[in-house]
């Protein structure tokens, strides 16, 4: 059986995805940096990884035996400069931006030859609606954002002949439980985001993980050939 490959499997929408995908019957391989305790019990390969190593990276994607179908791509890290560009600190600056920036590409370098090699292959990033709107005093992260939805774009260029289709979702905010991975100010500053959002988007509600699984299902079907490059954003209808 052909296997699916899911990044920050331990993170909320990461762990999500596994249990959604094991219920179907899907063989998975499940990539985590340090924690498990979402993903404890569940019946799947797991190899932790540091998704910055380029080496490390490849490393793994080389002991996982059999087909790669999908790579579900959801590692990713918080916005933590909270000042505007201006003020921002560089080696903060630099943390998030690298942070979210070069896992993606690592991911995408480790995977792509294999991928192509077979002629077929469906990658899902993660990028975000502030990659488009930006982020008052997240400069970094919503740079990080804009870059990987770029990547998905020109990757796409260069793979799509051989069946090998990148895209990437954008969602605003997810609905998940903010008290697990947050605390003090940054969980007031959370909170008070996505409220805004409701207030701003036409459905008034946030996005839900089962809308980032039926995505993710179209995306990484094998019934699809000309869905590609894509930015799919999903915010409610925020103008």
């Amino acid at each position: 059986m052909s296997k699916i490959v899911i990044t920050a499997a331990n993170s909320q929408i990461g762990s999500y995805l596994a249990k959604q995908y094991l219920k179907e019957g899907k063989e998975l391989v499940l990539l985590y940096h340090n924690n498990t305790h979402r993903i404890q019990g569940l019946m799947a390969e797991a190899f932790r990884v540091d998704l910055s190593d380029l080496d490390a990276t490849k490393s793994v994607f080389n002991q996982i035996e059999g087909d790669i179908d999908a790579v579900i791509h959801c590692a990713a890290i918080r916005s933590e400069d909270a000042m505007p560009l201006s003020q921002t600190d560089e080696a903060m600056f630099t943390r998030v931006f690298n942070g979210n920036f070069y896992p993606t590409y690592n991911v995408l370098r480790a995977v792509l030859p294999r991928m192509t090699e077979r002629g077929f292959g469906r990658i899902v990033l993660f990028g975000s609606e502030v990659g488009k709107e930006g982020l008052i005093n997240g400069s970094a992260y919503a740079a990080s954002k804009a870059a990987i939805a770029n990547l998905a774009k020109t990757s796409s260029l260069e793979n799509a002949k051989y069946n090998v289709l990148i895209n990437c979702i954008s969602p605003g905010p997810v609905l998940t439980n903010l008290e697990e991975d947050y605390e003090g100010e940054y969980l007031i500053f959370r909170k008070k985001y996505f409220e805004n959002h409701r207030t701003k988007c036409a459905s008034g509600e946030l996005v839900t993980m089962q809308e980032i699984k039926v995505t993710t299902d179209l995306l990484i079907s094998r019934d699809i050939r000309n869905m590609c490059g894509e930015e799919i954003f999903l915010t409610g209808g925020k103008s």
